[in-house]
């Protein structure tokens, strides 16, 4: 038997870097003994960057750190160094950057080569093999021969790095002014996607940095287009496979623009930052619905990632021995194996279950045999096509759930990451202690879990002088705390003290506000550096002012010293304005990224509305919006249009020349076309009222169905309300386009139509 023997990560706390400990790879940690071991031997340094729940740095391990020839020319050639970037994310900061200014975009695994002081020269991410054994050949042979070169594009990348990382130069100030909402809003519509929500295409990640802004502007400044943008993505979002339907909360991003199928890895931060918008949603509109998915997110995590001490674990990987999202997808036997048969044709009927399958492999585009559960329409719409009341039906779908979540959980369940930071179990605090504030039914339990977590934090992650650690695991609390940190513990903590008014949370903030002035605020130039002197080892300070999947260290202290401020403001006013003071200068101190990308700094616009919105002149919000349109423009012999009229919504299918669809009464092989319409509006809306079909030879048989134009008419029954109100129309359709001798696979379409209700005369 083979027993290897482990490198020094062995000695490490990271379950990221425990799992190369046994690599062939000579891996180093980040620390001084690695860069002076490539200085004395005169080689380059090999630095991969990724995270324990990271799908493609497993990949790139199996296949690259464990094979026994590419760790010879590793071992050879370089000197290798593994970072958790959960860890350092000031390492991770600087060389990210350095590799999307190399290559124009970056991720993880992230690997870049470096001089022995630091410097990057070459980078990129995942290596196939094949490849990575050629560029590793290629990096040693030109280190070697042509050592000038190597140093000359080094420090050119460095002098580019200064202007992007360390952000220390007058041009990026500014005076703050209200009109960058509106320069906000027209930036956030130009890349909204007004079918499936959310911006931009595939992939697609939760906006979770921008919804409390966009909830902001719509609750408080009355705006139903930047509410509408919000609520109908998190709307997508909770329906589609993203979020889990059996066991609640959401994966890391989806992989197509429909948010059906994800990379299955689910994070600390993503679900904080959603269970807060979710119930920030529920706040602003009572509808059920967002305070549901907010539960079933905070329930999960409860449920899956607290610790035994009453802090947070960091993320569950994406990966079981069966495969990546095995673990949380079914086959329809499976299915019916574990349920009744009327609970099973029911799940199956609502959560979209196909023998062969509803999604497929992204990588080869094929059937999978599997089901990612989704919805296409909210549960009120199955409750009106099965004729029962939406409490009877959500009575059962609850039942059938938890019975499939025990079920679940027999499987090889995915590895989860442990470790406890400071700044995602922060953002953990402020999303339970808000969700307390406004899930009544929920409040006793989510206070209790706020009220621990921050307990913990405050008695176990700070070190003997009183200053906050990084990171917790297997009894210790190790590396010092970065901005993010201080910042996000104490939005954490004034939640919690805006919550339960007990004055060792304020006190406490006021402690955590005065460190993090002290240890990371830039004097010279403003705003908030993310290390302190304790990291040693950079090669240069850091800034961040941009949000990428949590918000920025300097945005999440804008938030934390604005509602600490605002906190003080009758018991000490001196101590308020110093705090909303250097709030002020902070957003001053980046206004002109603010100015030319204003939505790169989500967490700084809501920390600005935090700090100055309830005196703050709203600007002329109405900027030119992109035509949502009632034209479908995809390819294919049927096009769909929609078209408002008084009596309901006229949904047209416009057939080419040769073709046919079904008619909505078909069964057997050939798909019925269906319309299925649900709105946020108070309306009540009939069943599709369909003009009569014809009928069609279709090779030897007579079907009924529709050539050249089919319509229906969804009715509106009732109007509720005053009228006057803004929302949308979400249009489900699905049609079968057959010719006389062969039928196409059914097209699913969904459509939003944003619609208005005038004043009722």
């Amino acid at each position: 038997m083979l027993i290897r023997k482990p490198n020094r990560l062995i000695d490490e706390k990271s379950p990221y870097l425990l799992q190369h400990a046994y690599n062939p790879v000579d891996w180093y940690p980040w620390g001084a003994e690695a860069f002076f071991k490539a200085r004395v031997e005169d080689k380059p340094i090999f630095l991969s960057i990724g995270y324990s729940s990271c799908h493609w740095c497993h990949v790139m391990e199996r296949e690259s750190f464990e094979n026994p020839a590419l760790a010879d020319l590793l071992n050879q050639h370089f000197v290798s160094i593994k970072v958790d970037r959960e860890e350092r994310p000031d390492v991770d900061e600087i060389y990210i950057s350095a590799v999307q200014l190399m290559a124009g975009h970056a991720g993880w695994p992230l690997s870049v080569f470096l001089t022995p002081d630091g410097y990057p020269f070459y980078g990129g991410t995942y290596y196939p093999p094949q490849v990575f054994a050629e560029v590793l050949a290629r990096v040693a042979s030109v280190w070697r021969t042509n050592r000038g070169q190597v140093l000359a594009a080094a420090t050119e990348l460095k002098t580019e790095l200064e202007q992007l990382v360390a952000m220390r130069h007058q041009s990026l100030r500014g005076a703050r002014s209200p009109e960058v909402f509106r320069a906000y809003k027209a930036q956030m519509l130009e890349g909204y996607d007004p079918l499936f929500g959310g911006f931009g295409g595939a992939p697609k990640f939760p906006p979770s940095t921008a919804l409390p802004v966009l909830l902001t502007l719509g609750g408080e400044w009355d705006d139903n287009e930047c509410a509408g943008i919000a609520l109908l993505t998190m709307t997508a979002m909770a329906l589609g496979g993203i979020f889990d339907h059996i066991g609640g909360g959401f994966h890391r991003y989806s992989t197509d623009e429909r948010w059906l199928l994800p990379h299955f890895e689910k994070m600390l931060y993503d679900n904080a930052q959603l269970g807060w918008a979710y119930a920030h949603a529920y706040a602003l509109t009572g509808d059920e619905f967002y305070a549901d998915i907010a539960v079933r997110t905070l329930d999960w995590m409860l449920r899956e990632m607290r610790l035994p001490e009453g802090a947070f674990a960091s993320a569950l990987d994406a990966d079981t021995p069966e495969g990546e999202g095995h673990y949380y997808t079914w086959t329809e036997r499976e299915i019916y194996d574990i349920l009744p048969r009327d609970e099973a044709d029911l799940f199956c009927k609502v959560y979209q279950i196909q023998p062969e399958g509803n999604y497929h492999d992204e990588a080869t585009r094929r059937q999978t045999g599997r089901n990612i559960p989704h919805l296409l329409l909210p549960l009120e719409s199955h409750a009106e096509q099965l004729g029962i009341p939406l409490e009877a039906l959500e009575e059962r779908l609850r039942d059938i759930r938890a019975r499939l979540l025990v079920a679940r959980q027999t499987r090889h369940a995915p590895a989860r990451d442990d470790k406890a930071l400071t700044d995602w179990n922060g953002l953990a605090i402020w999303a339970f202690a808000y969700a307390a504030d406004a899930l009544e039914a929920h409040r006793e339990r989510y206070t209790q879990a706020a009220r621990e977590a921050a307990e913990f934090i405050w008695q176990q992650m700070r070190d003997s002088s009183g200053r906050l650690l990084h990171r917790y695991r297997d009894g210790e609390a190790s590396i010092p705390a970065y901005l993010s940190d201080y910042a996000c513990y104490g939005m954490g903590l004034m939640e919690l003290y805006s919550l339960t008014l007990a004055p060792q949370w304020l006190e406490r903030a006021v402690a955590i506000a005065d460190q993090m002035i002290e240890r990371f605020h830039d004097r010279e130039y403003g705003g908030f550096f993310t290390t302190d002197p304790a990291h040693d080892l950079l090669i240069m300070p850091v800034k961040s002012y941009q949000d990428r999947a949590m918000p920025s260290g300097n945005g999440a202290a804008v938030q934390f010293l604005a509602a600490l401020g605002a906190a003080l403001t009758i018991d000490d006013p001196q101590r308020s304005e110093q705090y909303a003071q250097l709030a002020a200068e902070t957003l001053d101190s980046c206004w002109g990224i603010l100015q030319r990308a204003p939505t790169a700094g989500d967490s700084l616009l809501y920390g600005y509305l935090q700090l100055e919105g309830e005196t703050m002149t709203p600007p002329d919000m109405q900027v030119p919006t992109p035509d949502f349109g009632d034209e479908d423009a995809e390819e294919g012999p049927v096009r769909v249009s929609i078209v408002p009229m008084p009596e309901g919504l006229l949904v047209q299918f416009d057939i080419d020349e040769g073709w046919h669809i079904n008619s909505s009464q078909a069964t057997g092989e050939r798909a019925p076309t269906v319309v299925e319409v649900s709105t946020d509006l108070p309306l009540r809306l009939g069943a599709p009222i369909w003009m009569p079909p014809t009928q069609i030879q279709a090779g030897s048989e007579v079907i009924e169905g529709y050539t050249g134009m089919a319509q229906a008419l969804v009715p509106v029954l009732e109007i509720g309300g005053e009228g006057g109100e803004d929302g949308f129309a979400r249009i489900f359709v699905r049609y079968q386009p057959c010719t006389d001798t062969e039928c196409g696979l059914p097209v699913e379409r969904v459509y939003l139509l944003p619609l208005s209700l005038r004043p009722q005369e």
